[in-house]
């Protein structure tokens, strides 16, 4: 099912995608036919990034794949911004936070490997991503955030089906994007965010038109579509009228 609404601005000079089941399905690729439509897109000289919770070295390679090299990454949920696939890369930021949230991570990180020594955790800069194995590792991470959520005021968690980050308090994609606009120059309301899930909620609200995938709640983007290649074909049609 395809939900839109009316879209009023003047110029699209920024387009934020998730990555996972947005651009492209979990640990995929993006399609070629959606490749063709990126590209268009950056040909219309409209700045790419994509903003996810994966760190911008896995970002570097995936974009460096899809042969967008203009892409700007933003990584780690909004924490960390690199311009381009080269390496080293053209500008490359960390956003600040508290050296309270750094000790909350880090106590964090430790407590989780304690409990499961063999879990493996995404190579992030910021915050904390563990990957468990099974249902058990998941219910015991999650039990273990539940209990101690007084104690982490300093930190956020988002649940993904396959992982959780735990990030720094007041980092997101929104704090992201909007470094990202103060970097260069490009207007709020210039920006579009496509998204599928509650951890791209936050570039919606600050984005001047949201469009989600697959939104269980279409309420929290302006527009709503079954698949990223209907809303590539929605955004293109924008970029030429």
């Amino acid at each position: 099912m395809i939900e839109e609404k009316k879209v009023v601005w003047t110029m699209i000079r920024l387009i934020a995608f998730d990555l996972d089941n947005t651009l492209a399905g979990l640990g995929e690729g993006i399609c070629p036919e959606n490749l063709e439509r990126l590209k268009k897109i950056e040909s219309k000289g409209v700045m790419i990034a994509v903003c996810s919770g994966k760190p911008v070295d896995y970002l570097c390679g995936f974009m460096r794949q899809a042969g967008l090299k203009d892409a700007v990454l933003v990584g780690e949920n909004g924490a960390v911004i690199q311009f381009g696939v080269g390496l080293p890369p053209d500008r490359f930021y960390i956003l600040p936070y508290s050296e309270a949230a750094k000790e909350s991570l880090a106590f964090i990180k430790n407590k989780i490997s304690g409990l499961f020594p063999h879990i493996w955790f995404q190579p992030n800069l910021t915050g904390v991503t563990p990957f468990p194995e099974n249902a058990e590792e998941f219910e015991g991470i999650s039990g273990f955030l539940e209990k101690h959520k007084q104690e982490f005021t300093d930190v956020g968690v988002y649940r993904h089906i396959d992982s959780f980050d735990i990030v720094p308090k007041g980092i997101d994609k929104k704090k992201g994007l909007e470094y990202l606009v103060e970097l260069t120059g490009i207007l709020p309301e210039e920006t579009v965010a496509v998204g599928d899930g509650v951890n791209d909620y936050p570039m919606f609200e600050f984005a001047g038109y949201s469009v989600g995938i697959n939104l269980k709640d279409t309420t929290k983007a302006d527009s709503n579509f079954g698949t990223v290649t209907e809303a590539l074909d929605h955004l293109l049609s924008l970029l030429q009228q």
